[in-house]
C-alpha cells in the first residue's frame, strides 16, 4: 500500500479501496461536530449570518465543496443550509467510504415535557432520508446536559428512535465543565462522584431505563476526563452499568480521554473485560486529545493497537466513530476549544477517515481476525 499523505484538499477517490472496505467491515462513522447543525433554527442561522459567519464554518464548507465539484453558494436561511449544502456533505461522506454519521441530536425541539414537537420529528425524518439515501447508517448523539434529563435525554431518546438509531451516545451522567459546590478536588469530589453513582443508577433504574425501553433505545455513557467535568472516568463507569444493571444502559470509550486520563493499558483491559462479560459494552470514539486533526495528533500506531486490540479480542462489533472538533459553536463553548476554524472541513473529513482506517488495517489482532 502506498503511503498515505493528507493535504488540505485530499482527492475524493485518494482513499485505497482497502481501506474503504475496512471502514464499512468495522463500521467507521464520523460525529459532525465539524459541520453546522441540521436542526439550527431560522433565528439562530439569521444571528450567524449577520456576524458573518464567525462562530460557524459555513463559509469554509461551502469553499470545500465548490473545490469538489459542487456548484454551490453560501445559503441564505437555515432551510436552503439544509436543502443544498447538507446533503452534499453527506454525499461526500459517502463517497470518501465512511459507514455512516453520527448525528448531533442536541438542537431537536422539544416541548415542556420534553417530548419532540412535530416540527422536530419532521427535520429529523428529513435528515434519515438524507443520510440514508446515499448509502450511510445514521446514529444518534446527545449533545446537552440538564440537571432534569426530561429536558435532554429524553428528547434525545426520542430523536435516536426517529432516526432509526438503536443507540444514543453520551455523555449523559455529568456534564461538561461541572463541578458541585464543595466538591473541588481530592476527597471531596470522589465523595461526589459515589454519590452521583448511586443517584444516577436509581434514576435509570425507575425513569430512564424504563422511557428509552418504550421508545427501544439503548443509552451509551461516554466517560470523559477530568477537565472537562467531575471525574467520572472509565472505572466510575465501569461501577455505575453494574449498578444500574439495565439492558438500556452501556459504556462506551473515546481513545482521547483514555490517554489523558486512563488507568493505562493493563487496567483498561480489565475495565472492558468487566463491561464486556456483563453486556455492557457498546460504542467507541476516536478523537485527539488536542481537538484538531488526528493525523497531527501524538496518536499514533502504537496506542491503536494498545486501545483496539482490547477490543477486537472480545469480539467488538459496533460502530467505531471518529470525533472530528471544529471551532464552532456550540462546541467552542461546550468544550472550550481554543483554535481556528478548519480552512478545509471536508478535507478533515476525509484525511480522518484515511488516517484511521490505516492505523485500524495495522492492529495485528486485526490482521488475525
Amino acid at each position: 500500500m502506498s503511503e498515505i499523505t493528507f493535504p488540505d484538499q485530499p482527492a475524493i477517490d485518494s482513499i485505497p479501496a482497502e481501506l474503504k472496505a475496512i471502514a464499512k467491515e468495522k463500521k467507521v462513522t464520523n460525529l459532525l461536530l465539524s459541520f453546522l447543525d441540521f436542526h439550527i433554527t431560522e433565528a439562530d442561522f439569521a444571528a450567524l449570518k449577520d456576524a458573518g459567519f464567525k462562530t460557524s464554518n459555513v463559509l469554509e464548507t461551502v469553499s470545500d465543496l465548490k473545490d469538489y465539484g459542487y456548484d454551490v453558494s453560501a445559503p441564505e436561511s437555515a432551510e436552503e443550509y439544509r436543502t443544498e449544502i447538507y446533503p452534499k456533505i453527506m454525499e461526500l461522506h459517502a463517497k470518501a467510504g465512511y459507514y455512516g454519521v453520527q448525528i448531533q441530536v442536541g438542537g431537536v425541539y422539544f416541548d415542556d415535557e420534553g417530548m419532540l414537537t412535530e416540527e422536530a420529528i419532521a427535520l429529523l425524518k428529513r435528515q434519515k432520508e438524507i443520510v440514508e439515501g446515499v448509502g450511510l447508517v445514521p446514529s444518534a448523539v446527545g449533545g446537552c446536559w440538564d440537571a432534569d434529563w426530561t429536558k435532554c435525554i429524553k428528547p434525545h431518546i426520542q430523536a435516536a428512535n426517529v432516526l432509526g438509531s438503536p443507540y444514543v451516545y453520551g455523555p449523559f451522567a455529568t456534564p461538561f465543565l461541572y463541578f458541585p459546590e464543595g466538591a473541588s478536588s481530592g476527597n471531596d469530589a470522589m465523595d461526589w462522584v459515589d454519590g452521583q453513582i448511586e443517584r444516577f443508577a436509581k434514576l435509570l433504574q425507575e425513569e430512564i431505563g424504563p422511557f428509552a425501553a418504550k421508545y427501544g433505545v439503548t443509552l451509551c455513557e461516554e466517560p470523559l476526563q477530568r477537565f472537562e467535568r467531575m471525574p467520572i472516568r472509565l472505572r466510575e463507569a465501569v461501577e455505575l452499568a453494574l449498578k444500574a444493571d439495565i439492558d438500556q444502559f452501556k459504556i462506551m470509550v473515546d481513545m482521547c480521554h483514555e490517554f489523558a486520563d486512563g488507568d493505562g493499558p493493563v487496567l483498561f483491559r480489565q475495565h472492558l473485560k468487566r463491561l464486556h462479560d456483563a453486556g455492557k459494552l457498546h460504542g467507541i470514539h476516536i478523537s485527539a486529545v488536542h481537538r484538531g486533526k488526528l493525523y497531527e495528533s501524538w496518536f499514533n500506531q502504537q496506542y491503536f493497537n494498545e486501545f483496539f486490540t482490547p477490543y477486537f479480542e472480545l469480539g467488538y462489533t459496533g460502530e467505531i466513530c471518529i470525533e472530528t472538533f471544529d471551532a464552532t459553536e456550540p462546541v467552542v463553548e461546550a468544550a472550550k476549544v481554543n483554535r481556528r476554524i478548519f480552512k478545509n472541513p471536508i478535507g478533515v473529513m476525509i484525511n480522518q477517515l484515511a488516517y484511521s482506517t490505516d492505523k485500524l488495517s495495522k492492529i495485528p489482532a486485526l490482521a488475525k481476525a
